[in-house]
């Protein structure tokens, strides 16, 4: 089965400048160090790299960035977007467990959390569990109807229940809240080739592609349709043949 990939979250941590605190007994305001250790993490999860130390830790390990988060949190546990950092840190090593943790206390008592419900809907989707996802996403899509990351992880929920008009209609929803044009294309050409419309695939393939040329898949999937004449002829002006 295609996997149906999001980018997600942490963009809305990248605020304020870099913490310069070497202890953790020296934090007195979390939010900075936060900031910090995510940026460092966003680093090293598209780099693929989890084992990068914190050169402001005291650790030497593979682990240093989550070791800190998790010392942060021992002094700071009611802090959202520590408890977010170490659900995304978790999730990022594979220890879906311990994010489920975190991501449980941010979603307790049905409080307004997108960026938590769609992790946590991402986490049921591997374990191929669509209906708690589906369920996670519709509670939050009430409370926070405009938030386009949840329309735009409802589709992926649609799109592994192989319910393509209904996929559709989240990413329109989801494109006129403000998702990223080359992520809603790039998706967009998934639910046509799961659909079986080949042609109409590649285009939307290949206009993710030209708007975000670093974002390889798309042109992947079109290499890979290239028994379609017009997936060819799309690979021909990508330069991909």
């Amino acid at each position: 089965m295609i996997n149906f990939k999001f980018t997600l979250l942490l963009t809305f941590f990248l605020t304020g400048c870099a913490s310069q605190q070497a202890f953790i007994s020296e934090v007195e305001d979390p939010e900075q160090e936060v900031t910090r250790l995510v940026e460092l993490e966003l680093a090293n999860i598209k780099a693929g790299e989890y084992c990068r130390k914190d050169p402001q830790s005291p650790f030497n390990g593979c682990e240093g960035v989550l070791q800190r988060l998790t010392q942060l949190y021992t002094l700071f546990p009611d802090y959202e977007r520590l408890q977010l950092a170490l659900a995304v840190s978790y999730h990022a090593r594979q220890k879906n467990r311990e994010a489920q943790y975190y991501l449980d206390l941010l979603l307790k008592q049905s409080r307004p959390r997108p960026e938590a419900a769609i992790l946590a809907a991402q986490l049921a989707m591997e374990e191929g569990n669509t209906r708690r996802a589906q369920a996670l996403l519709e509670a939050q899509k009430r409370m926070n109807p405009m938030h386009p990351g949840i329309h735009e992880t409802l589709a992926a929920v649609f799109y592994l229940n192989h319910q393509t008009a209904q996929g559709f209609s989240a990413l329109s929803a989801a494109e006129q809240l403000g998702a990223p044009a080359w992520r809603v294309a790039y998706h967009r050409g998934l639910l046509h080739e799961l659909a079986k419309n080949e042609s109409a695939a590649c285009e939307q393939y290949a206009r993710a592609y030209t708007i975000n040329r670093r974002f390889g898949l798309p042109e992947g999937r079109i290499l890979g349709l290239t028994h379609n004449p017009t997936c060819l002829e799309l690979a021909k002006f990508l330069g991909g043949i």
